[in-house]
C-alpha cells in the first residue's frame, strides 16, 4: 500500500520484550534446549545474505500465474536474488474494487489462493522449486485491513473499526475498497496469527513482507513473530521505518530516506544529503532482537514508488542513471531489492489494478548490468560483512565509497551526471592496482581519472 496515504489509525508501539536466540542462515535450526520446542522461538535468519525480488504475479510472465512464475526462477537466479516477495496471492475483494483487477492488498479471503493464479498444489510447486534451489519465498501479509466481502465482515462485524452508526470504515479516505481492522479486539488478534501461521506450517513458507507495519499496534507484532518463530526460522520484513520495528522482531525495515535523497541526488542536489540518510537509517538496526540481526532494505523502485512516482528509467533521468543509482542505493550495508520489470529498463508504469505485461527481452544489456551486479553481490565477501566507509572527494558529482576490508575491499566510484568529469582519487589509493569487477579490467589509479556519464566503477586490489 502507499504508504504516503493519511495515515488514521493510533498507532501504539510500545517496547518489545523478545525471546533470545542465536544469530542463523537460512538453514539453521533452533537451538538446543530441555524446554517444550514448541515454546520456543527460532533463531532468525541471516540477513547479510538476503536479495530479495518482489513479484506481481499478474505481471511477470504471460501465463500471468505461479507456473509463469516457476518458468521464470532460472531468470531470477541470475540476478543473484535469493529471497522471493509475492505480492499478495489472495482472491480480490468484488466489492467496491478499483480498475478492473482490483488491488491485491484488498483480501478477499486469507487462507485461499486467487485462482487466476492457480491452485495448492501449484503453490506447494513453487515453494519446493525455490527450496531446492536454495532461495526463500516470503508472502506479503495485509494484517491492517481486508476487503469488504472478506467473511469476517458478516460473521464478526465487531472485528472492524466502526462510526458510531456501526458502518464499517475504510483506513482512510483514500482506501475507500478496504475495510480496517480494529485490533483492539483480543479474538482478531488470535485469528490473525493463526492465519499467517496457516501459510508457514501448511506451506513451508520463509516469512512474510507485512503491509503498513506501522498501522499495526506494536505489541501485536510482538506476540506474532514470537509465535511464527516457534515453527522455523523467517525472515520478517516490515513496511516501515524507525528502530522500534527492529525492537519488535522485525528483520528488515524500508529505506525510504535514502531513495528520497537518492532520487534529489540526481536532480541536481547534493550528495552529501545521502550520508545523513543512510547513517540514520543503519543506526536504527543497532537495536535488533537479539538473534533477529536486521537490515535496511534500499532501492530505486517497488510497486508503490512505480505506482504512485513512476519508473527508475523516469525518475533518475534515464537508464544510465538508473543503474547508476542501484549500484550506490547497494553501497551502505542493506538488503538489495529489485522489482520485476525494474531488471529490463521497463519504460511504463505497473498499475497493481491492472494488467502491464513485462517483455524481459526488452533491453539485453541492462539484463546483463543487474547479474554482473548479482554476481558481485553474492561472491564478493565485502557485500556479506558489516564494514562500509564513505570516502568525501572533491568532486560534489562524483560518489566514492569502500566495502569491507583488506584485499577483499571493493572501491565504488559513481558519477551521478549526465556529463564526463574527471574525479580526484583519495590520496590512500593512488598508484595502485585495481580490477574494475564490472569488466574485468584493469587500471593504476593516479592523481585522478575520467570517468563517462553516469560511468560506474566497481574497482578490487588487484596484484599482476
Amino acid at each position: 500500500m502507499n504508504i504516503n496515504a493519511t495515515l488514521n489509525k493510533s498507532i501504539r508501539l510500545l517496547p518489545a520484550l523478545l525471546l533470545l536466540g542465536l544469530s542463523s542462515t537460512f538453514d539453521s535450526v533452533a537451538s538446543s534446549s530441555t524446554a517444550d520446542p514448541s515454546n520456543q522461538s527460532h533463531p532468525s535468519v541471516s540477513v547479510d545474505s538476503v536479495r530479495i525480488y518482489q513479484i506481481y504475479v499478474r505481471n511477470f510472465s504471460p501465463q500471468g500465474n505461479l507456473q509463469g512464475l516457476i518458468s521464470g526462477l532460472d531468470r531470477i537466479q541470475g540476478l543473484g536474488c535469493n529471497t522471493l516477495w509475492l505480492m499478495p496471492i489472495h482472491p480480490v475483494g468484488v466489492v467496491n474494487r478499483k480498475g478492473t483487477f482490483g488491488s491485491p492488498y484488498s483480501v478477499q479471503n486469507y487462507r485461499l489462493i486467487n485462482p487466476e493464479f492457480g491452485t495448492d498444489q501449484d503453490f506447494r510447486q513453487l515453494l519446493q522449486e525455490c527450496h531446492r534451489r536454495g532461495m526463500r519465498v516470503i508472502l506479503d501479509w495485509v494484517a491492517n485491513h481486508t476487503a469488504f466481502d472478506h467473511p469476517w465482515i458478516q460473521q464478526n462485524p465487531q472485528w472492524y473499526t466502526r462510526d458510531p452508526q456501526g458502518r464499517i470504515l475504510p483506513p482512510n479516505d483514500d482506501w475507500t475498497d478496504v475495510a480496517d481492522l480494529n485490533f483492539d479486539e483480543s479474538a482478531l488478534r488470535e485469528a490473525m496469527i493463526q492465519e499467517m501461521e496457516y501459510w508457514v506450517k501448511t506451506f513451508d513458507i520463509d516469512g512474510f513482507r507485512c503491509d503498513v507495519a506501522m498501522m499495526v499496534p506494536a505489541e501485536w507484532w510482538k506476540d506474532c513473530m514470537i509465535r511464527l518463530r516457534r515453527h522455523k526460522p523467517l525472515f520478517m520484513l516490515a513496511e516501515a521505518s524507525g528502530p522500534e520495528f527492529y525492537t519488535m522482531g522485525f528483520n528488515s525495515t524500508y529505506g525510504w530516506d535514502f531513495y528520497h535523497k537518492l532520487k534529489g541526488a540526481f536532480q541536481g542536489q547534493s550528495l552529501s544529503a545521502l550520508d545523513s540518510a543512510w547513517t540514520s537509517e543503519n543506526a536504527q538496526c543497532q537495536g535488533s532482537a537479539p538473534g533477529h540481526g536486521g537490515r535496511v532494505m534500499r532501492f530505486v523502485t517497488n510497486h508503490d514508488e512505480t505506482s504512485w512516482d513512476d519508473v527508475p528509467v523516469k525518475v533518475f533521468g534515464s537508464t544510465e542513471a538508473s543503474l547508476a543509482a542501484y549500484v550506490i542505493a547497494q553501497q551502505p550495508i542493506s538488503i538489495p531489492l529489485i522489482y520485476n520489470g525494474q531488471e529490463v529498463g521497463q519504460p511504463i508504469k505497473q498499475n497493481i489494478f491492472e494488467y502491464t505485461p513485462i517483455d524481459f527481452t526488452a533491453n539485453p544489456k541492462v539484463t546483463a548490468f543487474y547479474s554482473t551486479c548479482g554476481r558481485i553481490f553474492n561472491q564478493e565477501p565485502a557485500y556479506f560483512g558489516d564494514r562500509f566507509e564513505r570516502l568525501q572527494s572533491a568532486d560534489p558529482d562524483c560518489w566514492w565509497s569502500l566495502r569491507g576490508t583488506g584485499n577483499e575491499a571493493i572501491l565504488v566510484v559513481v558519477n551521478i551526471r549526465n556529463k564526463t568529469l574527471k574525479t580526484k582519487v583519495p590520496s590512500s589509493y593512488r598508484s595502485r592496482s585495481f580490477m574494475n569487477l564490472l569488466d574485468q579490467s584493469t587500471a593504476n589509479l593516479k592523481d585522478e581519472f575520467e570517468l563517462e556519464p553516469y560511468g560506474i566503477r566497481l574497482f578490487k586490489a588487484f596484484k599482476p
